[in-house]
C-alpha cells in the first residue's frame, strides 16, 4: 500500500471525524434550544383544530424558552388536562378585546385582513362534533406583520366575546369552526406556553401531501 494512498485515507478520516463532530455539536446547539415534539393524533379535535398550519403527527420543533407572541402559533400546558398540551395561535394579549367566530375574528374592534384565499381554496374535513363532513373556506390572513391561513365556514354557534384580562393571552385556533381555543378552555398563562417554530417532518395533511422542513408562521 502506497504512503500516497495512506495519506489519502487519514485525511478522509479527519473529514469524517471533524464532520461527525461539527454535526453532534450543531444538533446539541439544536437540542439545547429546541424540543422535538409530536402533535398528537389522539384527540379527533386538535387534529382538525390545528388544520391547516398543522396536521397530527407532525414532528416540531418547540422553544423550549416560553412566551406567547402576538400572532405566533404556541403549544401550552392544557389547563384541563394535567398532562396534555393545547395548540392555537396567541390573538389576544392582556385588555384586547376579541370576537370570534366560525366565519372570523375581530380583535380591538378591527377585523384581520384577509385579502385572498389559499391555494387550495376549499378544504372538507370530518368535525368530530357531528361526525360528518364539513366544507370550509381557506383565506390567507394578515396579522401582527405576517400572514398566516385560516379556515372559516357558517358560523354554528353564538360568537365569542371577552375582554382578555390580565396577564393572559387568548388563543384562536386556524381553523375557525372546528376550535379547539380559548373559546373552550379559556385564556392561558404565557408562561405556560412555547412557541411551535419549525416542522421536520409532516404527516398527511388536508392536502394529502408530505410537508417537511418547513417555518411555521
Amino acid at each position: 500500500m502506497s504512503y500516497h494512498f495512506l495519506g489519502l485515507v487519514r485525511t478522509l478520516t479527519k473529514i469524517i471525524v471533524y464532520t461527525l463532530i461539527g454535526m453532534a455539536v450543531v444538533a446539541g446547539i439544536i437540542f439545547a434550544i429546541f424540543d422535538v415534539w409530536t402533535v398528537p393524533s389522539d384527540d379527533p379535535q386538535l387534529s382538525v383544530s390545528v388544520e391547516p398550519t398543522l396536521s397530527s403527527g407532525d414532528v416540531v420543533l418547540v422553544l423550549r424558552s416560553t412566551g406567547a407572541g402576538d400572532g405566533a402559533v404556541v403549544r401550552c400546558t392544557d389547563p384541563q388536562a394535567e398532562g396534555r398540551y393545547v395548540v392555537g395561535r396567541a390573538m389576544g394579549a392582556s385588555g384586547d378585546d376579541i370576537e370570534v367566530s366560525g366565519a372570523g375574528l375581530r380583535l380591538n374592534g378591527k377585523t384581520p385582513s384577509a385579502p385572498y384565499a389559499c391555494e387550495v381554496s376549499k378544504v372538507t374535513l370530518r368535525n368530530p362534533a357531528n361526525d360528518e363532513d364539513t366544507e370550509l373556506t381557506c383565506f390567507v390572513e394578515e396579522f401582527a406583520g405576517g400572514t398566516h391561513q385560516s379556515l372559516r365556514g357558517k358560523a354554528v354557534e353564538r360568537e365569542a366575546k371577552t375582554k382578555v384580562e390580565p396577564g393572559k393571552v387568548y388563543l384562536v385556533s386556524d381553523n375557525r369552526v372546528m376550535h379547539l381555543d380559548s373559546r373552550d378552555f379559556g385564556t392561558v398563562a404565557p408562561s405556560s406556553c412555547q412557541r411551535i417554530a419549525f416542522r421536520l417532518w409532516g404527516s398527511t395533511g388536508y392536502l394529502d401531501t408530505h410537508k417537511r422542513l418547513t417555518a411555521i408562521w
